[in-house]
C-alpha cells in the first residue's frame, strides 16, 4: 500500500514538543505550562490527492493534508490523526444500534431485561463498527508517514458504555436494585475494551498516542486516555464502588489512565484520588471546579488539562479573561495543559466569541519560561 511521506516537515520542532510534553508527564519540573493556541487553518490550499487512491488511501490523504494547513512551532503542538467512530462504538459490539441526529450520534438499548446481563458474553472485537475502526487503523498504520502518531478511538468507560447498553432510566438504579448485575456487566465491558484497545493500538503500531481528547500528543508512559462522563451523575460512594475497581484494571492494563470527564465537581475531587496509575485529567472548566482548584488537588503529581466548551457557568468577555482564569492556579513545577476551544459562548448575549490566538498568547507571554520557548514566534502563519 503506498505511503504519503512528510518529508518536508518541520520534524525537528514536533521532536522538541515531544520532548517538552515527556518531561512534564515524567515528573520533570517544568518552567511553564504547556499550550496549544494555533487555531487550524481550513482556509489555506491543499494540494490535490494523486490519482488512483482507494477510500482509504484517499481518507490518510486528506488528513495529513489537514495538518499541512496548522502552523508548526510557537506552540506545542504534535501532529496526529485521529480514528473517529463516535461516542457510541463501543455499545454497537453488544448489539446497540445506531442512529445519528444533528452530528450526534445514539444507541438504543440491546438488553431491555436484568435477565439478559446473566447469559452476556463478550462480543468478538470486530463486532459492530469496531471491524471497521480497525480496518481504518491498519489502513493509516500502512499509508501513513511513520512519524504520525495514530491516536485510539473515542473510548467510552465501561460506566458509560453500559449505560448506553442498558438505558438511562434502568443504569442508575441498578447500584441500588441489581449491584450484583451492575457488576458483572462491568467485569464483561471492561475485559471487552480492555481487549479492544489492544487490538488497536497494535493496529495502530509503535507509533500509538492512545488518546482522545483533546486531541493533543502526550507518551505511551501516560497510559490510555478515556472518558467518563458519568462521574458527575453519581455519588462518590456509587463510583467508588462501581466504577474505580474497574478503571484501575484498565489503567493497570495500559500503564495508566488519562481520564477526561466534561463535568468535574467538588464532592468527587477525592475519590478520584482512589484511581490508580492516573496521569492526567481533563474536564470543562465551565462546568466543573476551576483550573486553580484541580492543579492544587492534583497539579503536582498529574497533568491538569482544562479546556472550555458549553460556557454554562462562565461568561468570558474575550480570551484574555480565558486564558488569565485558566492560568490562575499555575506555577512552576505544577502540570498544566491548555487548551482552548476555537469558540467562546457567552451565556449572557447567547453570542460566539472566534479563538483570539494573539489575546492568548500575550497572556502567556507574561510566562517567563513560555517566552523563552515561544515568545519571539510571529502570527504570520505563512511560516511553514
Amino acid at each position: 500500500m503506498k505511503r504519503f511521506m512528510m518529508d518536508d516537515y518541520p520534524w525537528d520542532k514536533v521532536e522538541e514538543t515531544k520532548s517538552f510534553i515527556s518531561n512534564l508527564y515524567s515528573g520533570k519540573e517544568t518552567e511553564r505550562p504547556a499550550a496549544i493556541v494555533h487555531p487550524a487553518l481550513t482556509d489555506r490550499p491543499s494540494a490535490p490527492p494523486p490519482t488512483g487512491l482507494d477510500e482509504r488511501q484517499r481518507e490518510v490523504w486528506q488528513a495529513q493534508e489537514g495538518l499541512r494547513r496548522r502552523p508548526i512551532g510557537g506552540d506545542d503542538f504534535v501532529p496526529t490523526l485521529g480514528t473517529g467512530a463516535g461516542t457510541c462504538a463501543l455499545a454497537t459490539a453488544f448489539g446497540c444500534v445506531e442512529s445519528q441526529a444533528a452530528g450526534v450520534y445514539w444507541v438504543e438499548p440491546s438488553i431491555t431485561s436484568m435477565e439478559q446481563i446473566d447469559a452476556l458474553r463478550k462480543p468478538p472485537v470486530t463486532d459492530g463498527k469496531l471491524g471497521q475502526v480497525l480496518e481504518q487503523t491498519r489502513a493509516y498504520a500502512a499509508c501513513a508517514d511513520p512519524r504520525l502518531s495514530i491516536r485510539t478511538m473515542d473510548f467510552q468507560s465501561p460506566f458509560t458504555t453500559v449505560e448506553q447498553i442498558l438505558g438511562s432510566d434502568r443504569f442508575f438504579l441498578m447500584p441500588y436494585d441489581e449491584p450484583k448485575r451492575l457488576h458483572a456487566i462491568m467485569d464483561i465491558v471492561t475485559d471487552f475494551t480492555i481487549e479492544f484497545f489492544t487490538a488497536q493500538i497494535a493496529a495502530a503500531g509503535p507509533n500509538c498516542c492512545p488518546g482522545i481528547w483533546p486531541s493533543f500528543w502526550y507518551p505511551r508512559s501516560a497510559g490510555i486516555q478515556m472518558a467518563d462522563d458519568n462521574l458527575v451523575n453519581v455519588s462518590s460512594e456509587i463510583y467508588a464502588e462501581f466504577v474505580v475497581p474497574y478503571n484501575n484494571r484498565i489503567s493497570k492494563a495500559f500503564g495508566g489512565l488519562f481520564l477526561h470527564s466534561c463535568t468535574i465537581k467538588e464532592p468527587h475531587l477525592q475519590v478520584l484520588h482512589e484511581l490508580k496509575g492516573l496521569t492526567g485529567i481533563n474536564c470543562d472548566i465551565s462546568t466543573s471546579v476551576s483550573p486553580a482548584r484541580l492543579l492544587e488537588e492534583f497539579g503536582d503529581k498529574i497533568v491538569v488539562a482544562p479546556h472550555a466548551y458549553i460556557n454554562t457557568d462562565t461568561n468570558f468577555k474575550n480570551y484574555t479573561e480565558f486564558t488569565e482564569m485558566v492560568l490562575a492556579g499555575w506555577r512552576s513545577g505544577k502540570k498544566l495543559f491548555m487548551y482552548p476551544c476555537v469558540v467562546l459562548y457567552q451565556p449572557d448575549t447567547s453570542k460566539e466569541i472566534p479563538f483570539n490566538e494573539a489575546e492568548t498568547r500575550t497572556v502567556l507571554e507574561r510566562i517567563p519560561g513560555w517566552r523563552k520557548d515561544h515568545g519571539k514566534y510571529s502570527l504570520n502563519y505563512d511560516v511553514q
